[in-house]
């Protein structure tokens, strides 16, 4: 049983999708070791209270919640037309908010869609042109005006589901996220995927109707898979395409970069072409290798053994650079936090670095820079000038 598979069959039985057997499996691992305590953190108290109208303040208050899944092996589950699939990928371990999206999605009513775009929130493009806006920072349930696509975001997590659907024809969405923010996406098979500051991805509210499962990708995402070998799951890039055979893995495709990166972390992923997407010649990687493609040099991939904490320490709120040019940090740095950066010393572009800041601020980490190489910087608005050392 792994940590995806419980997950997966608390979120089912979240939502009165699991069966007899789920049932009695979530019913054998709670009662397991510390799984108690970890089940009430998945599940969260707001979901009892409600949901069970009953609290787990008391060891025999839970041990009868316990009953009550024992008690459901033996009657039919009733099945929902959606499967708003729920799990967040943050620091070591995955904290579900599965409870929040239910009340949300069936007791919060919607609410108004602005009118006006504020170019700090972020942007979800639903297939039929219409524009939500989201703030991360706040949970909301959106419906659209025009279809019916119902759109939650819950504590960072965004999820939607579909009133009607077209049979036959998937619905893609594009979201978008600003400089400064970040925001999590679980897809209706179940996958998470968290999406970086300046990243953008389409996707289909349903791959149902696909042979595949496909998402496009801008910018940087820390993707986990859930597992379908009758439907392969792929990344695509402007450069590259990742077609996924395990489950964790972190795509890097910034248009302002120099080459764009995959690093897996566990499981099997093989990368390849976008210009020759069809073919079979793909790259395979192993857990702790990265595959680059430096832009300018064809479909040439490098492929080497790294520590994977750098790549995706951004996924836990932790700015981490090894051995960087001061060039490709600064536009990290702009990304991370939404500050426009004009470098006047030229010199300092290819001067490396190495450094890792957990929610520092950005004179934090500027001044750290400076002790190991001389420049001065100056603030001006929403900007920062970085000139020559002044002189003594």
């Amino acid at each position: 049983m792994t940590k995806l598979d419980i997950r997966r069959i608390i979120t089912r039985y979240i939502n009165q999708e699991a069966s007899q057997e789920e049932l009695a499996i979530l019913y054998e691992w709670v009662k397991k070791g510390n799984n108690k305590e970890v089940f009430k953190k998945l599940v969260q108290a707001d979901y009892l209270v409600n949901y069970e109208d009953r609290s787990w303040q008391s060891e025999a208050a839970f041990e009868n919640f316990l009953h009550t899944i024992k008690e459901r092996e033996d009657k039919k589950v009733r099945s929902l037309n959606t499967r708003p699939y729920l799990w967040k990928y943050a620091a070591i371990i995955t904290i579900m908010v599965g409870s929040s999206l239910f009340f949300l999605l069936n007791q919060q009513p919607p609410v108004d869609i602005p009118m006006e775009i504020d170019p700090n929130l972020i942007t979800l493009q639903l297939d039929n042109g219409e524009v939500l806006t989201l703030d991360p920072d706040s949970d909301a349930t959106l419906q659209s005006k025009k279809g019916g696509t119902v759109v939650s975001l819950v504590k960072g997590m965004l999820t939607q589901r579909e009133e009607t659907e077209v049979k036959g024809r998937a619905k893609h969405n594009t979201i978008k996220v600003p400089y400064g923010k970040k925001i999590s996406v679980t897809l209706q098979d179940g996958s998470t995927v968290l999406l970086n500051s300046g990243s953008s991805m389409t996707y289909p509210s349903s791959f149902e109707a696909m042979d595949n499962r496909e998402v496009t990708l801008v910018g940087e995402a820390f993707f986990e898979v859930a597992k379908n070998p009758d439907k392969p799951f792929f990344v695509r890039t402007d450069k590259m395409y990742t077609r996924v055979f395990g489950t964790v893995f972190n795509v890097s495709a910034y248009g302002e970069d120099l080459s764009t990166a995959v690093v897996l972390v566990e499981g099997s992923v093989g990368v390849g072409s976008s210009l020759d997407a069809g073919s079979d010649g793909l790259q395979m990687l192993l857990p702790s290798q990265k595959a680059s493609n430096t832009y300018g040099e064809g479909g040439a991939f490098t492929v080497e053994d790294v520590d994977v904490s750098p790549y995706i320490s951004w996924t836990k709120g932790v700015l981490a650079f090894e051995n960087e040019p001061m060039g490709e940090i600064i536009k990290r740095l702009q990304r991370q936090y939404n500050i426009r950066i004009e470098n006047r010393y030229g010199e300092l572009d290819q001067r490396r670095f190495t450094g890792m800041f957990d929610e520092e601020d950005i004179d934090r980490v500027l001044r750290t820079i400076q002790a190991h190489t001389h420049f001065s910087y100056e603030k001006q608005d929403n900007q920062i000038i970085i000139n020559k050392p002044n002189k003594q």
